[in-house]
């Protein structure tokens, strides 16, 4: 889901070509591609994608009746889930733009939803604009470079996901250090955990993929990349979910976590003050 080695597949110019979609235009992951099916590069990366548009779409029942942004913020997981699909499906460059343009815009909506979580506006309409423009700032540069220039396009996304990413961050530290709930504080610690793991399987596959494709005793790729989908699905799910719960606590709506058939946690309030929620 995240841009891998910007040099990859030059020396395939010319060659048959491999699948359906022809020779990679986009960055090419650790899976070998056409393995599984002539019409899908990367099989299990695109399957494990679906995760993200399940989280999103439940998150988005489950708090439908919540404020707009988190229906927003919910909803662009499963855009996110949807370009990854086409993106690893396809290992075409304009589709690898509808993975990573639509993750940058995912993690601008959790900057607002974090920041702005009082009753009061923290900050003026300047804001929601500035966040805006970052994101348009950023998807211009992106198609700029295009795939004649995939370094710049490399570099560009990975600078400006990571940003956005450390500001969701140091908001959620502040956020936790003023809990006092035992039971959410053990739930973020928990997304802590997953998206760590996760992280470290991204990296794995990136920086390791002649390991994880000549492992010993003929064991074969674990895809990782694959995973770090799926613990990524989760961990979004739960930061969105724990925002969400944060939001309403400082709006004295008296939220409580519930767990739809005992494995997927969702918030509550009290039903009198639903209808305030849709308000903003």
């Amino acid at each position: 889901m995240i841009t891998s080695n910007p040099l990859s597949n030059s020396s395939t110019i010319g060659l048959t070509p491999p699948g359906y979609w022809g020779h990679p235009t986009s960055s090419d992951w650790c899976e070998s591609n056409y393995t599984k099916s002539h019409y899908i590069a990367e099989f299990f990366n695109s399957l494990s994608s679906f995760s993200m548009i399940l989280v999103g779409l439940a998150g988005m029942y489950l708090h439908s009746s919540f404020e707009k942004r988190f229906l927003l913020a919910f909803g662009s997981i499963v855009v996110v889930g949807i370009g990854s699909i086409a993106f690893h499906g396809t290992l075409l460059y304009p589709l690898q733009m509808l993975d990573e343009v639509p993750m940058v815009y995912c993690v601008l909506t959790l900057v607002y939803c974090c920041v702005e979580n009082k009753p009061y506006r923290r900050h003026g309409v300047w804001f929601p604009i500035a966040i805006a423009l970052y994101g348009l700032l950023t998807t211009i540069i992106m198609l700029y470079a295009g795939p004649e220039n995939h370094l710049l396009e490399f570099i560009v996304f990975q600078s400006a996901f990571a940003f956005v990413v450390l500001v969701v961050m140091s908001r959620i530290i502040q956020i936790y250090a003023q809990l006092q709930n035992d039971s959410i504080k053990r739930l973020w610690l928990l997304s802590a955990l997953i998206g760590a793991v996760s992280y470290g399987y991204w990296n794995i596959d990136f920086r390791m993929c002649n390991v994880m494709e000549n492992l010993p005793f003929g064991i074969a790729n674990p895809q990782f990349h694959a995973w770090w989908h799926v613990g990524a699905s989760v961990s979004s799910y739960m930061v969105c979910l724990l925002i969400c719960y944060d939001r309403a606590l400082n709006l004295g709506r008296k939220p409580r976590i519930e767990w739809k058939g005992g494995v997927l946690p969702h918030v509550v309030v009290e039903e009198s003050l639903t209808r305030k929620i849709k308000s903003n």
